[in-house]
C-alpha cells in the first residue's frame, strides 16, 4: 500500500477543515497536504522525491482550474508516467465538466457532500478504492 501523502488542491477553508476532521476520524496513515493553487502543487511535485498516494482536486481553484492543472500534468512526461490517481472533487458539476474530467484522464469525479458524515464516507470510499487498486508504480 502506498503510504505517500494525499495532495488536496482546494482553496476553500471550510472544505479543508471538514476534510481534516473527517481524516482524523478515519485514522488513515497517509498525511494530508493542502494546496491553494495549481502552481503550488506543480512546484511541490517537481521538488518532492516522495510519490503521493493520491491527488484530490477541486475544479474551481484560483489562477488555473482543476482541468488546466490536470492538462499541465499530462504535458509533463515525468509526472504523466507516475500513475498518481487524480480525482476531481467539486461542489457542483455539469455533465460537460464530468465528461471533460475523464477526457483529461481523471480517475474519478465526486461531488462535495453537505454533511460531515457524507464527506467522511466519500473520503473513505475514495481512499479504500485506491488502496486496493494496483497501479504501475506499485509493481
Amino acid at each position: 500500500m502506498n503510504r505517500g501523502p494525499i495532495l488536496i488542491v482546494d482553496d476553500d477553508t471550510d472544505d479543508r477543515e471538514l476534510l481534516q476532521e473527517a481524516w482524523k476520524e478515519l485514522a488513515f496513515e497517509n498525511e494530508l497536504i493542502f494546496f491553494d493553487t495549481g502552481d503550488e502543487i506543480l512546484r511541490y511535485l517537481k521538488e518532492e522525491k516522495r510519490s503521493p498516494f493520491l491527488i484530490l482536486c477541486d475544479v474551481n481553484i484560483p489562477r488555473m482550474s482543476g482541468f488546466e492543472l490536470k492538462a499541465k500534468l499530462l504535458e509533463d512526461a515525468d509526472m504523466n508516467s507516475t500513475s498518481i490517481p487524480f480525482v476531481f472533487w467539486s461542489s457542483l458539476a455539469t455533465p460537460a465538466q464530468i465528461e471533460k474530467s475523464y477526457h483529461l484522464g481523471g480517475n474519478g469525479f465526486f461531488i462535495k457532500e453537505n454533511s460531515f458524515e457524507e464527506v467522511k464516507q466519500s473520503l473513505a470510499g475514495i481512499v479504500k478504492y485506491w488502496q486496493k487498486s494496483k497501479v504501475p508504480n506499485d509493481i
